[in-house]
């Protein structure tokens, strides 16, 4: 009896770790099962505490296809952790019994243990210690996972040995649990990945002569495809098995509901049916084990002298030993027979009828004995066990479906329903209920429906043109992880430090935990200034405006340059210069002409060479008949004549 409450009924499974008894607890009158941990763990004060904090973080999942934690405690030196008591078998058994899985079961299998783990991960809970010994097969076909945080509490304990561990789990490990100690989500994943491989091809992946051997092969070799080893295996499950194995994390699905989406895709894609777990072979009736039947088989009769076991086949043999408080009553009857030889003696009819009467009361007192016992006997087991009722499974049926089953098994239904999501039961349908299905309950009871929101879906907002403190705020209590990436605008319209843009994009849905990378302007490209110097000015605007460049033009005149043609840019060719900047063109004019004035034949010279001068040409004088009087008396080239900017002109005077 452990802490005045749990009484240990026989041993189920005995590991290097710990031993599992089949319990009952007496408080609540219910079957349990109790793991109690080796000495060499109990013993340590530190570890005691650790398992106890463990037990409670694992005792707040709350699935279906978890086994619950029901207790955690220490009596007289042995830790122990109280669970629910699953009837069936492991997941080891059945492929002990089968080998390899064809597809359709063995995603059904692992589709409950992915959901089990999905809402571990969804709580912050690693198991670190997913296989198949810690899968469980129930006989009503539930599939569930234990050993929820037990791993932790015992890899954290530095003075006990792990030989027992690394020999029973290194088959399942991920690299960076094994060459680096630590352990998240994706490290479940890689475990559930080893899992399905070994359900598709009836042996684990890696194997080898010693446990080092084997993490090694973890460590530093890629999981060879589930189709190498047993042809025939769908390429969807292959890709499957090798993403969830991949050895770096990160290439892995991020969880265990990621996993989960993946392998429901999977199903769709193949048209993989959802099939039942087959039974185990050989289970015994419903509601007796071969330990039950045995301690019943034993109990000696009211009034015998302690006979022997009598067995089932001692009670249908045709002549059964009769056991020790038999032979009297035998003996009594032999006697009785022979009284009539006597009857002709003088009053031995009295006797007789005396004798005839007790038998008589005899037999009536033994048969209100023995109603009083069936009476009794059923109203025991009435309130031991007749009054409970099994909650039935209603997951995956509608909210309707559900009522009638839960009121044909003799509950009320709660009015009120609650509500959680899930990437596998469409929105509207029944997840599970409170209490779990298989619960045994008074009749009457009350049962709260567990109803499917769907997929959890979140989505991403319009967060462009902000700054990136703007934009996290935008995304404050979103479960997604933002991931910010810095790159140059190639629009010239978003100025540095303002969101470009987001990938997934502004009302996308994505799940839980997904990333969203933000794109944040650095401002715009530097990139290189054609060189347009010599080229049209209608050329030089193309290439220019073509390279991303605003341009600006300026006209200047040139004697070397023809005009239209640029004469020089700023910035310089090929330099290095923000995009969507100003490049400043200098365009020929050619060269600058002056119209000469008209002068007047009779102008003095000094007048008309004054008055061309100060249109910058150069004056020539030709004397005719002497020039004495320095008069104009003509001019070539003639007014009105264009000529460049310092031509000469030639002044005729007299």
């Amino acid at each position: 009896m452990l802490e005045g409450r749990y009484r240990i009924l026989h041993e189920l499974a005995r590991g290097g770790m710990s031993t599992v008894y089949s319990a009952l607890d007496e408080r609540l009158d219910r079957p349990v099962a109790v793991k109690v941990m080796s000495a060499a763990l109990s013993t340590d004060p530190a570890f005691a505490d650790r398992f106890a904090r463990e037990a409670r973080v694992a005792a707040r999942l709350s699935h279906l296809s978890a086994v619950a934690v029901y207790d955690q405690g220490t009596d007289d030196g042995h830790v122990f952790l109280v669970m629910e008591l699953v009837t069936g078998r492991t997941l080891r058994d059945l492929l002990r019994e089968r080998g390899a899985l064809p597809p359709a079961l063995a995603v059904s299998i692992l589709e409950p243990v992915l959901g089990a783990l999905a809402a571990a991960h969804r709580a912050g809970l690693v198991h670190r210690d997913v296989k198949p010994e810690n899968i469980l097969l129930a006989d009503d076909g539930a599939v569930k996972v234990a050993d929820f945080g037990l791993a932790r509490a015992v890899e954290a304990d530095q003075s006990s040995t792990r030989t027992g561990l690394m020999m029973g789990t290194v088959a399942y490990c991920p690299p960076e649990q094994i060459s680096r100690g630590s352990a998240d989500a994706r490290s479940d994943v890689y475990s559930a990945g080893v899992v399905l491989f070994e359900l598709l091809t009836g042996a684990a992946p890696y194997a080898g002569d010693s446990a080092m051997a084997v993490a090694y092969q973890h460590v530093h070799s890629d999981m060879p495809p589930p189709s190498s080893r047993r042809p025939g295996i769908p390429a969807q499950l292959d890709e499957l098995v090798l993403r969830a194995t991949h050895r770096d994390p990160a290439g892995r699905p991020l969880d265990a509901g990621a996993m989960l989406a993946e392998l429901h895709d999977a199903r769709i894609d193949l048209g993989l049916p959802v099939v039942p777990v087959p039974p185990r072979p050989h289970v015994p009736a419903a509601g007796a084990s071969a330990s039950d039947t045995q301690r019943i088989a034993r109990l000696p009769e009211a009034g015998t002298a302690a006979p022997g076991p009598i067995t089932a086949t001692s009670t249908t043999a045709p002549h059964p030993a009769r056991p020790a408080g038999d032979l009297q009553h035998t003996t009594i009857q032999e006697r009785d027979r022979s009284e009539p030889a006597a009857a002709g003696r003088p009053g031995t009819g009295d006797a007789a009828g005396r004798r005839r009467r007790s038998r008589r009361r005899g037999a009536v007192v033994v048969a209100i004995v023995l109603l009083l016992g069936l009476l009794t006997g059923y109203g025991a087991w009435y309130l031991a066990v007749g009054r409970y009722h099994r909650v039935p499974e209603v997951a995956g049926s509608s909210r309707a479906t559900a009522v009638n089953l839960l009121r044909g098994a003799g509950f009320t239904v709660d009015p009120a329903i609650d509500q959680a999501y899930s990437e596998t039961t469409a929105a509207g349908m029944v997840l599970g209920s409170e209490p779990d299905a298989g619960s045994h309950l008074l009749s009457g009871h009350s049962v709260r429906l567990v109803i499917s929101r769907g997929a959890e879906r979140f989505v991403v907002p319009q967060v462009a043109g902000r700054d990136y403190a703007a934009a996290q705020q935008a995304f404050a209590g979103m479960p997604v992880r933002l991931v910010r990436r810095n790159t140059a605008d190639g629009t010239g319209k978003i100025a540095p430090g303002q969101v470009i843009r987001t990938d997934p994009g502004p009302t996308a849905k994505v799940k839980r935990d997904a990333t969203v990378t933000v794109y944040v302007s650095t401002g715009p490209p530097i990139v290189a200034v054609p060189d347009v110097v010599n080229r049209s000015q209608d050329d030089a605007n193309s290439a220019l405006t073509g390279a991303g460049f605003k341009v600006d033009v300026r006209q200047d005149y040139s004697d070397t340059v023809p005009a239209g043609t640029v004469i020089s840019q700023d910035p310089a060719a090929r330099s290095s210069v923000a995009k969507f900047s100003t490049v400043n063109l200098v365009v020929s004019q050619g060269p600058k002409l002056v119209t000469l004035p008209q002068i007047r034949n009779g102008t003095p010279l000094i007048l008309a060479r004054n008055k061309l001068e100060g249109l910058h040409l150069k004056v020539k004088v030709k004397r005719a008949f002497g020039g004495f009087l320095d008069t104009v008396v003509g001019m070539d080239p003639g007014a009105g004549t264009q000529v460049r900017e310092g031509s000469e002109v030639v002044l005729t005077v007299v």
